[in-house]
């Protein structure tokens, strides 16, 4: 693929240096002499000075041959402008950086009348990170799918847990929760399950269902009680 990215902040950089890594065909467009010069020698990308809004600039850089344009720069209206002229000058799709929360509730409306493929926001989506970990402390990894509706946890069956030894097909009949456990990894070895397979403590499970679901599970399990109760937020600030 052809990707140009407008910004070489630290997002744009390790975004090259990802796309590049996967033997895409970067293009990085920066208004700044001083950031182009200290990009990597061996970043295999094409470095272009320039306002990236400007459709002559975007021409230099072959939007019109581009498969993705990313637009990560310091300025939410800049960016979003960039692919706006994206999509106007080319016919790629086009992700923008947005900080603003304001915009947060005209995604929908952004998204559908400038033609932007993805909007994000990645302090917002820490937060939402932060925030879901938070309600499940004893998972290891929580993943959501279907737009936050469906969860993907995953949790480590501890010493003298009630699931040491219990088959699956069993945990509708002990618990009446809606969960499918979809693997297993035990060990070295990394299991798709049938019903008949038996837990054993030590095993990490990833279990699906609803958020409610989930949270039923965990409370049978006697884990939910150890869910955080005080949050400490340390907020840098450069001056």
């Amino acid at each position: 693929m052809k990707i140009i990215i407008i910004g070489c902040g630290k997002v744009g950089l390790t975004l090259a240096e990802l796309l590049s890594a996967e033997k895409h065909d970067v293009v990085l467009i920066d208004e700044s002499s001083q950031k182009l010069s200290s990009i990597p020698e061996e970043l295999d990308a094409l470095r272009i000075l320039g306002n990236g809004a400007s459709v002559n600039i975007q021409q230099e850089a072959g939007v019109e041959e581009a498969d993705l344009l990313i637009a990560v720069t310091g300025s939410d209206e800049l960016n979003l402008l960039c692919c706006l002229i994206a999509k106007k000058a080319g016919n790629c799709h086009t992700i923008a950086r947005v900080r603003n929360p304001i915009y947060n509730k005209e995604i929908g409306f952004i998204k559908e009348k400038l033609g932007i493929s993805m909007i994000i926001n990645p302090e917002l989506t820490a937060a939402t990170e932060i925030s879901r970990l938070l309600r499940f402390p004893s998972a290891l990894q929580i993943e959501p799918f279907a737009r936050g509706r469906v969860e993907l946890v995953g949790l480590k069956v501890p010493e003298n847990s009630v699931l040491d030894g219990m088959p699956l097909w069993a945990l509708y009949k002990e618990f009446q929760v809606k969960i499918l456990i979809c693997v297993v990894q035990r060990e070295d070895e990394v299991i798709i399950p049938s019903g008949d397979f038996v837990l054993h403590s030590g095993d990490r499970i990833h279990i699906t269902a609803e958020h409610i679901e989930i949270e039923r599970f965990f409370r049978v399990l006697g884990l939910f009680r150890n869910r955080a109760r005080s949050v400490m937020i340390l907020s840098l600030i450069h001056i």
